[in-house]
């Protein structure tokens, strides 16, 4: 791994880390209804793999605070970590947005049934549909943006994003 890469991963980090444990974010990050406003930074795992350490390491980090903290911080970074490692084999399309709706729709009830006692079906619906918001609205939003103008954002030209860029060029005809 080199600095670069280390540099691009700690970035992820800790931004994902600020976003959920900033005031007035916070009280929307935790619980069977939350709008974690953090997960939009997923999308950077559909073009870059430093993404997916950064962005589970800052999820561990942004869990410290977290009602059920001492659950949360290591099975929600693994969701993390299926989440982004699914959104980087997509590559960037949208339908990559769909990872982290359905892996944290399913995942995080399970932690908030056996440690908050919140119902199972209540916590997949509330869960879900934050996620599915925050991935539509600030996902979308992104990832368009990334992709049209990745090279603002400093990311390599190498990987998944240009390997599906060169593929859309030769179905083009350039």
């Amino acid at each position: 791994m080199t600095t670069r890469v280390l540099v691009r991963a700690a970035v992820y980090a800790v931004a994902y880390a600020a976003l959920t444990l900033a005031p007035g974010l916070q009280v929307l990050a935790y619980g069977p209804v939350q709008f974690r406003v953090a997960e939009a930074l997923t999308v950077f795992a559909c073009f870059d793999p430093a993404a997916i350490v950064g962005l589970t390491l800052g999820t561990a980090l942004g869990n410290v605070a977290s009602p059920m903290a001492l659950v949360d911080v290591p099975l929600g970074a693994l969701l993390t970590l299926v989440a982004a490692a699914l959104m980087y084999r997509i590559g960037p399309r949208v339908a990559a947005l769909a990872a982290p709706v359905v892996v944290n729709g399913l995942g995080v009830p399970v932690m908030l049934a056996f440690v908050l006692d919140v119902p199972y079906w209540y916590g997949v619906v509330f869960v879900a549909l934050g996620e599915a918001v925050v991935m539509g609205t600030l996902g979308l939003g992104l990832l368009l943006l990334v992709r049209e103008r990745g090279g603002l954002f400093g990311l390599p030209l190498e990987g998944r994003a240009a390997r599906g860029e060169a593929r859309r060029g030769a179905r083009r005809g350039g």
